[in-house]
């Protein structure tokens, strides 16, 4: 029976869900991680003295959700610098003002972003994009490669008590300002590039040390 459902979820993902750039995947699971760890009220928001991750998804995307919670715990081992974490994966239609989770990873929904942004924001916790077009819906964070990869801030999200970054992080990220869609506009000129060994893929896989410069 377990083998049946196994075999309809690759089916309905292959027919129905999102088509995901692998690379941008592990890409974002690379970073977004290690950039709930540079807020720094993130103690006041462990759930059992855990950094609680939430990978929120839609019924086709199940199988995308699991491949990302495998790819991050093959990478981190358990541990964000020194807390510990639990990565949980959650349908859209079940996150609520009630889920426990310090950080949300958000996949490409079709409908809801703006009511998982703003549970988010009222939370007070750190929310990332899959995708930067969902920046304008109140998501808080994304990430693009192109030539290099840019890693990109609401800058609105940023006007909250209840989140306190790092000021080095704040130096590296690109602020949006403006409703920004970037199938219709070009890279800003000005964007921050974070070159990954000159975009050498291999080493993106691992890439969760990028970060370990930051105090």
């Amino acid at each position: 029976m377990k083998k049946i459902l196994f075999l309809y979820l690759v089916l309905v993902n292959i027919a129905f869900g999102y088509s995901y750039d692998d690379l941008l995947l592990k890409a974002q699971a690379s970073i977004f991680p290690k950039i709930v760890t540079l807020d720094k009220k993130i103690d006041e928001k462990l759930i059992d003295g855990k950094i609680v991750y939430t990978i929120i998804y839609d019924e086709t995307d199940y199988i995308t959700a699991s491949s990302i919670k495998k790819f991050i715990n093959d990478n981190f081992q358990g541990h964000l610098d020194t807390y510990e974490y639990e990565i949980n994966l959650v349908n859209f239609s079940n996150f609520s003002e009630q889920t426990e989770t310090s950080a949300i990873y958000v996949l490409n929904l079709r409908d809801h972003i703006e009511k998982i942004a703003a549970i988010a924001i009222k939370k007070g916790i750190v929310s990332f994009s899959y995708d930067i077009n969902n920046l304008n819906k109140g998501l808080m964070f994304s990430l693009v490669i192109e030539k290099s990869t840019v890693i990109y801030l609401k800058k609105e999200n940023l006007y909250t008590s209840k989140i306190d970054f790092v000021d080095a992080l704040l130096q590296m990220v690109k602020f949006v300002e403006k409703d920004y869609a970037y199938k219709n506009d070009k890279m800003p000129q000005n964007s921050f590039r974070y070159n990954f060994n000159s975009f050498n893929q291999k080493n993106i896989y691992a890439s969760h040390n990028i970060f370990n410069a930051i105090e």
